[in-house]
């Protein structure tokens, strides 16, 4: 093996030492989950303000693929943890509902008029859908779990990704866009009845509501499905803090029930 001189050691010396430095600086500046959490959180208009949010609805209309006709959607939930969600077309009504214990729905486009409960896997899902401050906010009480997993191209965006371990063994992926720290897009994987099923969403069109920053357009579909195919909500107002559904979110049981008021 031939001799290095003083020269040539000082250079190769240099250059391991540069590549160290350089490969601490880029392990320095890499961000943390909670880091990018607390982007995410301010950017939407802070702690305070999430906090002060007890109910939100959301109305507009949804687009489903190879239907010619608009559906006209709301949809609530709550700082208590419930949700709804009611479809409207000629005058029949799709509901699906959760009340932070448990989830039921009306499908009367499937013939189904009567409601019905749902199992104890698919409430899981709402039980994501209803935390109106997203499971980023104070996800360690709520019982989940953080990890980054680096920076992913959204369609021509490089966002930063933070995977969610939800607390009843479900997980929920983030893509976050690092200019505007807003979600832009959400992988669910959830097991129901033993099989896995991966669904994926879009976000944009962000609108502040009660100092609050929320989504107006939402593209859904399996994961990896053309934008064609996915079913499009199109919101075109937001309300804070107002009246819950008629009826409520339990499931009905034949009683009478009042539109109650929502406040902080």
């Amino acid at each position: 093996m031939p001799r290095l001189s003083g020269v040539h050691r000082l250079a190769l010396t240099l250059a391991i030492l540069g590549s160290a430095l350089g490969a601490s600086a880029a392990l320095a500046a890499a961000p943390t989950a909670d880091e990018i959490i607390a982007h995410n959180v301010e950017a939407r208009g802070g702690a305070d303000k999430l906090h002060a949010l007890a109910a939100l609805k959301r109305s507009g209309r949804l687009v489903i693929p190879g239907l010619r006709v608009e559906l006209k959607v709301v949809e609530w939930k709550t700082a208590a943890g419930a949700y709804r969600q009611d479809v409207t077309l000629q005058g029949l009504t799709a509901v699906q509902s959760y009340d932070g214990h448990e989830a039921w729905q009306v499908q009367p486009f499937e013939g189904r008029k009567d409601p019905s409960r749902m199992s104890a896997d698919e409430a899981k899902g709402f039980a994501l859908a209803a935390d109106i401050e997203g499971p980023f906010v104070g996800y360690k009480a709520k019982g989940h779990s953080v990890e980054y997993l680096g920076s992913e191209d959204v369609d021509g965006t490089p966002a930063h990704k933070i995977r969610v371990h939800l607390k009843w063994g479900d997980e929920a992926t983030y893509w976050i866009d690092p200019d505007t720290w807003m979600v832009i897009r959400e992988l669910d994987r959830q097991t129901i009845r033993g099989a896995e099923q991966l669904s994926e969403t879009d976000y944009g069109e962000y609108e502040k509501v009660n100092g609050v920053y929320v989504p107006m357009a939402e593209e859904q579909g399996p994961k990896g499905s053309e934008p064609a195919r996915r079913q499009k909500f199109v919101y075109d107002a937001a309300e804070a803090n107002g009246a819950v559904p008629p009826g409520g979110f339990a499931f009905p049981d034949g009683s009478p029930r009042k539109i109650a008021e929502v406040r902080p």
